[in-house]
């Protein structure tokens, strides 16, 4: 990356109070059990629709995760909220998420909060997260809304974490300019789950030129209730709604860099800084087709990818398994709790990896999965990755975005 993110590296404060926004989605439920038992984020507020607003969480969420929502937050919840229990209903060693009061997604509820996750549907998004920005809360987002945005980064952490240094340009030119609000934004799961070893045969071999993808993208991913069982049971539906064009666009925002614009200046009459999309410092212009399809899986987005280097000759099938299994990203190194142990796994097996018994397999999900890497007879490589949609692809990439922008000391 051509930019990179100048703040020291901090020690994170022993507590640091977040909120969570869509509290009662698919989304807000899976950030509630990764964030339950985090070592520095306390879940001090959440939020969700006018028809929960009022009631304890326990009885305004329709609870679909695996792990019971009773057993959640022990220790964990910050204490404005839970003093408002009486004692003789919850005593102070017993405390769970589940006895939150949900608030209303407006920024004067969540005062006390240093940080805050949007786990919000797109229809909704836009306006109640804009609105948290201009309140100077940082906000790490799930939805789509602003991925576009030119200076909002589009981060994929164990990707593109230096995309961080354009907040301050966010910052600065909002009216009126900010000191802490800013808008991080994660990618399409899709997206998410092969860019992963993309990056890192970039890293390793230099640019990619060409890129073919074909999904096969669990049922989880279309959210609660999701797709029809009528439709999905026994069946493929080969069409997912704008999902081939976030593919596309958003893997060039991701693997570019960052740079100054030649167009666009600042009052100051200073260059804006702006994402290249992979295509300045002689790199050749990256081309993506993507072809998206809903299989009756429940969780685990799998991908077959063929692409074609910049480099000649290529590397061998031997030397990319080598390149992907040594791949370490920053925010492994930096120390982010939430990070994998191991970014991607590589198999060997002819029949891995296979979501039934590798989707949880790396970190709980917050690594990626990559087996069948063989020459390609159109392209160079072609391989199989598998990730966890509802892990990396969405609220697991949130938080290590949020702990990498704590460690950097962008969140203060």
């Amino acid at each position: 990356m051509s930019s990179k993110i100048t703040p020291n590296i901090v020690s994170p404060p022993k507590k640091i109070k977040v909120g969570i926004l869509g509290a009662t989605g698919t989304v807000g439920q899976r950030f509630i059990t990764l964030l339950s038992d985090h070592p520095w984020f306390i879940i001090e507020a959440l939020g969700a629709s006018e028809r929960s607003k009022g009631k304890r969480y326990r009885e305004a969420v329709k609870w679909k995760q695996t792990i019971p929502l009773g057993g959640l937050g022990l220790g964990g919840i910050g204490t404005s909220e839970t003093e408002k229990i009486s004692s003789t209903d919850l005593r102070s060693d017993d405390r769970r998420v589940g006895d939150l009061i949900v608030k209303g997604c407006i920024p004067e509820e969540f005062k006390a909060c240093q940080l805050v996750f949007s786990g919000l549907d797109a229809d909704v998004a836009g306006d109640i997260e804009s609105a948290f920005r201009s309140a100077n809360i940082s906000l790490f987002s799930n939805a789509k809304n602003y991925r576009r945005d030119p200076h909002v980064p589009l981060v994929v952490p164990l990707v593109n974490p230096s995309h961080f240094s354009i907040i301050p340009q966010q910052q600065r030119l909002h009216s009126p300019s900010l000191s802490k609000g800013f808008i991080v934004t994660n990618a399409n799961c899709s997206t998410t789950g092969y860019v992963i070893p993309l990056a890192a045969l970039e890293k390793a071999f230099g640019p990619i030129e060409s890129v073919l993808v074909t999904t096969m993208q669990a049922i989880s991913g279309a959210g609660y209730p999701g797709v029809p069982s009528l439709d999905i049971l026994g069946n493929v539906v080969p069409y997912i709604g704008g999902e081939e064009e976030k593919i596309e666009w958003e893997t060039l925002k991701i693997l570019g860099g960052i740079t100054d614009s030649e167009t666009e200046f600042d009052k100051n009459g200073v260059p804006l800084k702006t994402f290249d999309m992979h295509q300045a410092g002689g790199r050749p212009a990256l081309r993506v087709s993507a072809s998206c399809n809903r299989v009756p899986v429940v969780d685990g987005h799998m991908e077959c990818v063929s692409l074609r280097f910049h480099r000649r000759p290529p590397p061998s099938p031997q030397q990319v398994r080598e390149a992907l299994s040594a791949f370490t990203p920053e925010v492994q190194t930096l120390g982010c709790p939430s990070a994998p142990r191991k970014a991607i796994e590589v198999f060997e097996e002819p029949d891995r990896p296979q979501p039934r018994l590798d989707v949880k397999g790396t970190h709980n999900g917050a690594g990626v999965s990559v087996g069948r890497v063989r020459q390609c007879q159109v392209l160079d490589i072609k391989f199989v990755v598998l990730s966890d949609n509802v892990s990396i692809g969405a609220a697991t990439s949130s938080i290590i975005n949020a702990e990498y922008a704590v460690l950097k000391g962008v969140v203060s």
